[in-house]
């Protein structure tokens, strides 16, 4: 049985394929809502709802039935989603599977937390009180090793999304400008001031500059700043786009910038063979940067510092006027080096599951 917040849209194609394994049956226990989302459509799901509360400034989620719907389906093992002390459900699943020799593996980052030393120290005993973690990254492996935990116990599976948002076989669209994109949620955390304030410096060498910024959430703030640096004419704001518009959009561009910290959103870019810039705040990344090679399929800037963000832009501007195939070859090749596809990431976890079932 797996155990998650909610089914998460992007993983659907994984899931699937873990589910028609062919050697042993799964059910997945998730939300029917988690902070404002919505559940990806399975078979295999068992969906209830949440109670949510607030205690000392902290929210805590608890799914109900869960222990319940977890006894009724009596597994051989739990895979959970990685320790978050705010899921009190599956702390409590956790502790019933120790206490009847039922073997609880986790799906994590393999992170430290901010929870504290307290924290910290009940974290390092979860993971190596369990039989097992499929980590998301290298680096999660080498933190699980700092916790004391023995090689054999952890596999890196990677990450992935579904088939359908990959661009490996987009053909891109001729332009006479050069484009820059930005795709995503816009919130402060994403740092699009940052990319505004480096473009009046941009277009002093690359007169003809187009960034387009895809993506809801308030912008107010943010094109209020283009308009008093009168680079409003270099920006488009596109608002929220999905499947073949996002993939026209990502066609058009030539580089890719996301100058907060970035997750998958590394992978969509690199899928469709667009180099990826992104801050040096190593901490605010997720998993998905072990992708980024500096050099060859994107760069690193300097966090918050404009010049430096268009200091890397108008180098890589430069790389590709002569050399974009076999960069956006780069941009792909990451992908399968790292296993990030649906197919990668759900054998590895059926191989360690059918390990630790033995």
């Amino acid at each position: 049985m797996f155990i998650e917040p909610v089914i998460a849209h992007y993983r659907r194609d994984t899931f699937k394929l873990i589910f028609s394994n062919g050697y042993f049956s799964c059910a997945i226990l998730a939300g029917r809502e988690y902070e404002g989302v919505r559940p990806a459509y399975l078979e295999q799901s068992i969906l209830d709802s949440y109670i949510t509360f607030s205690l000392f400034g902290h929210r805590f989620h608890f799914l109900k039935n869960a222990l319940w719907n977890v006894k009724h389906y009596k597994p051989n093992a739990i895979v959970c989603s990685g320790v978050d002390f705010h899921h009190l459900h599956t702390i409590i699943i956790f502790l019933w599977a120790k206490f009847h020799g039922i073997k609880f593996i986790w799906w994590s980052h393999a992170t430290e937390g901010k929870q504290g030393w307290i924290g910290f120290i009940a974290r390092k005993f979860l993971y190596r009180s369990s039989a097992g973690v499929l980590a998301y990254s290298k680096a999660g492996l080498l933190r699980l090793q700092k916790f004391g935990m023995q090689p054999s116990k952890v596999v890196v599976v990677g990450n992935s999304m579904n088939n359908e948002d990959y661009g490996l076989n987009v053909n891109h669209a001729d332009s006479d400008r050069f484009t820059i994109l930005f795709s995503g949620r816009i919130t402060p955390e994403k740092k699009l001031d940052v990319l505004v304030k480096a473009i009046p410096i941009i277009v002093r060498k690359i007169p003809s500059l187009r960034c387009l910024i895809i993506g809801g959430g308030n912008i107010n703030p943010i094109v209020n700043l283009a308009k008093e640096l009168g680079v409003e004419k270099h920006i488009e704001f596109l608002g929220p786009a999905y499947g073949s518009d996002l993939q026209r959009f990502f066609a058009l561009a030539h580089l890719f910038v996301y100058p907060g910290g970035i997750g998958l959103s590394m992978a969509h870019a690199l899928s469709y063979g667009l180099p990826v810039i992104t801050t040096d705040a190593m901490h605010e990344h997720g998993p998905e940067i072990e992708l980024l090679k500096p050099g060859v399929n994107g760069d690193f800037f300097q966090d918050r510092n404009p010049h430096s963000l268009s200091n890397s832009i108008t180098i890589w501007a430069e790389k590709l006027n002569t050399n974009t195939g076999s960069i956006r070859n780069a941009c792909r090749e990451t992908l399968a080096e790292f296993g990030y596809f649906p197919e990668s990431v759900s054998s590895k976890v059926v191989s360690f599951l059918i390990e630790k079932l033995d």
